[in-house]
């Protein structure tokens, strides 16, 4: 198996291992709720179909609608089978393409997704995605889509590495997205794996150093094994290219957390045109 193939599977082994902001919060959760209880209230679909893209388990396992009819698609047989069983959903996984969703026309109410776009790189692909989830939004479907942005102004890697030994990044995973997004090209290129490990293991070439002096554990540190010599990218675009991935949707509202780096994890609540 080659390290591209293998990321999908070890990214599925070691899921416990992953936390925010690389997975939504609590308060991530709650807002998503409160945005679909609201949309209940004012005339959406009483047991609504639910489409999510992935099987984040925070998500699939919220408090959806009673009645709600939920499939989620992943392109990860690995991540289906070692994530999905956990979240307890009241619905299927299945195993596709959000290129080419295995839905119908205008036949979903709910469309959720965390993290979905920085799977894409290229404006084609996520504008495909757009006009994909547009094509099985039914009318007066409700849209809520997590997105990782980088900021305006990149941040140099240098500064993120001296936070980092200073102690003043909260967590590793916090500090694996700021790496990522310093690295970051334009939005064609992004950033590949492979390379934000390269400049990890420059910057800590001892990462048990940097466990003890943080007192962080080794095992969450090693999650950054996973991106080795792999090439698969990742995009962060930033809050106003996120925006703009919205076409065919009217953004209604927008969710910043109050956790570290919330203010790159913004949720969008969007309503089809």
């Amino acid at each position: 198996m080659t390290a591209q193939s293998d990321h999908w599977s070890q990214h599925a082994r070691q899921w416990s291992l992953i936390g925010p902001p690389l997975r939504p919060a609590a308060a991530d959760i709650r807002w998503i709720e409160t945005r679909i209880r609201d949309w209940q209230r004012q005339g959406g679909a009483v047991m609504p179909r639910a489409l999510l893209c992935g099987v984040t388990p925070e998500i699939a396992g919220m408090r959806w609608p009673t009645g709600t009819r939920l499939v989620a698609v992943d392109h990860s047989r690995p991540m289906i089978a070692g994530v999905w069983p956990a979240a307890a959903a009241p619905g299927i996984a299945v195993c596709g393409d959000w290129l080419s969703l295995p839905l119908a026309d205008a036949s979903q109410q709910l469309l959720v997704g965390d993290g979905c776009h920085s799977l894409l790189v290229g404006r084609d692909r996520h504008a495909a995605f757009t006009r994909e989830l547009r094509r099985v939004a039914a009318p007066g479907a409700l849209l809520l889509m997590r997105h990782f942005t980088r900021p305006e102004a990149a941040e140099p890697v240098a500064a993120v590495v001296d936070d980092l030994w200073r102690g003043r990044i909260g967590n590793f995973h916090v500090f694996k997205w700021r790496l990522a997004m310093a690295l970051h090209g334009t939005p064609e290129q992004g950033v590949r794996l492979g390379d934000i490990w390269n400049a990890w293991r420059e910057a800590v070439p001892d990462p048990e150093v940097l466990a003890a002096q943080l007192g962080w554990r080794t095992d969450v540190i090693a999650t950054i094994d996973n991106y080795r010599d792999v090439d698969t990218r990742y995009t962060f675009p930033t809050r106003a290219e996120a925006r703009g991935f919205a076409a065919g949707f009217d953004v209604v509202a927008e969710h910043l957390p109050d956790y570290e780096l919330g203010e790159r994890c913004p949720t969008l609540a969007m309503r089809p045109r």
